[in-house]
């Protein structure tokens, strides 16, 4: 056997120690959370929106304390009055808004914690926004600052700032900014502002652990903990190396294993695979700049015992999903098939582009992003096991779907005789 792959596993064994130590004292811990025990903890609107901003609202004597560390913390040059600053959660549905009229200025900050970008056919979500402060709020173009808040600092959708390419200097101003990086060391920034304060202080310190949890960031002293293990011997750095430098590789064979593997399991259920993913789809995806990824692609398409095509897809800002695309000519029976399954069967949906879709039934935590490979189900695509369960899950739902529109236009015929 290669001696790095021996290093490498002897390296694995003594990283797992540690990790189920951190595991046991995880879960010694006081677990409980006014946030998450109110509220739902992916709750971009009620929970991480409200929050930000009560912080940057709140005004102590004549200063806006939360508001100058945050500003300060994401490089911004926003300049406001005391008495014209406007501070708004959801105004022009923009999750909040600062501006002040008097010195022109304005910040845009949209929130993402796992939605898509909310995307129209003649115009993209921030571009809607930025058009709005420009056209309705009168604030000049060059004086407005656009932060994309997501937990993993993730660019905006192509089509989000590009759609209408109105303004063609947007997509290079807007600013990604995550939970884990900026959020957290704006609201660590902030202590010092409430060290006697208790119920503020016991506030802030809940919700950096809600987004520790939310990103799987761990706590410092197992950080350390790991590094010291990397730097024990000459191997074990080496093999820490070997890891990292392997992470883009480890996730083009990860998400073309699955979905070659989900291609061969349509076609041992019978389907005829028309359209597969190419090496390069998966190269854009695992090598490729962030406009790359962004516009990438995954798609099968299989043909079915019925008159119609199913297309199974993922993009970058949604998960995966399958249904018949409206650009296919199918007798008005299936047409109406699938208007009947929509209408009584919360599971199926449509809009303007397909006659019904829905996403498969996978449990919520084992929901895959094959744009992401640190997102927990991806990386535990690697297990075969796990990989060919979330595969035999679509089938299923695949064949399901497909008696329900046999089932559907059965009833339809009995109803008409």
């Amino acid at each position: 056997m290669n001696i790095k792959i021996v290093h490498l596993r002897n390296f694995l064994e003594k990283l797992d120690v540690i990790r189920k130590r951190y595991e046991d004292i995880e879960a010694r811990k006081d677990q409980f959370n006014i946030f998450t025990a109110m509220l739902d903890e992916s709750d971009e609107v009620n929970l991480h929106s409200q929050f930000i901003f009560s912080l940057l609202n709140f005004k102590t004597g004549n200063e806006y304390r939360y508001l100058n560390a945050f500003l300060k913390c994401v490089d911004s040059s926003f300049e406001y009055n005391m008495n014209s600053l406007e501070i708004h959660k959801e105004l022009h549905d923009i999750d909040i808004l600062l501006m002040d009229k008097s010195t022109k200025r304005a910040v845009i900050i949209e929130n993402k914690i796992y939605a898509p970008d909310s995307n129209h056919e003649n115009e993209g979500q921030l571009e809607k926004y930025y058009r709005i402060v420009i056209e309705e709020e009168k604030i000049p173009e060059d004086n407005i600052e656009v932060y994309y808040l997501s937990l993993n600092g993730h660019e905006p959708s192509a089509d989000s700032v590009s759609t209408r390419n109105k303004y063609p200097k947007l997509g290079e101003k807007v600013l990604c900014i995550s939970y884990p990086n900026e959020i957290v060391r704006w609201l660590q920034g902030c202590m010092p502002f409430v060290y006697d304060k208790p119920f503020q202080r016991e506030t802030i310190i809940q919700y950096i652990k809600l987004i520790d949890d939310m990103t799987n960031n761990v706590d410092i002293e197992e950080r350390v903990e790991i590094k010291k293990l990397i730097g024990e011997s000459k191997s074990n750095l080496e093999s820490a190396k070997l890891l990292i430098d392997n992470v883009k590789h480890l996730h083009w064979h990860t998400i073309a294993d699955f979905w070659n593997g989900l291609v061969a399991a349509l076609e041992k259920n019978g389907y005829e695979v028309l359209q597969t993913p190419t090496e390069e789809d998966f190269s854009d995806i695992a090598h490729g700049s962030s406009r790359k990824r962004n516009n990438a692609s995954l798609s099968i398409e299989i043909k079915t015992s019925l008159p119609f095509i199913v297309q199974i897809e993922e993009y970058s800002d949604d998960s995966l999903y399958f249904g018949v695309g409206n650009d296919q000519k199918l007798p008005k029976q299936y047409v109406q098939a699938f208007e009947t399954l929509v209408a009584n069967d919360e599971d199926y949906e449509d809009d303007e582009n397909w006659f019904i879709w829905k996403y498969p039934s996978i449990p919520e935590d084992e929901i895959i992003d094959s744009w992401d490979i640190n997102n927990d189900a991806t990386f535990h695509l690697i297990d075969d096991s796990f990989r060919q369960r979330i595969t035999a899950i679509i089938i299923d739902d695949i064949t399901k779907f497909i008696k329900d529109v046999e089932d559907c236009m059965k009833a339809a015929e009995e109803n008409r005789l």
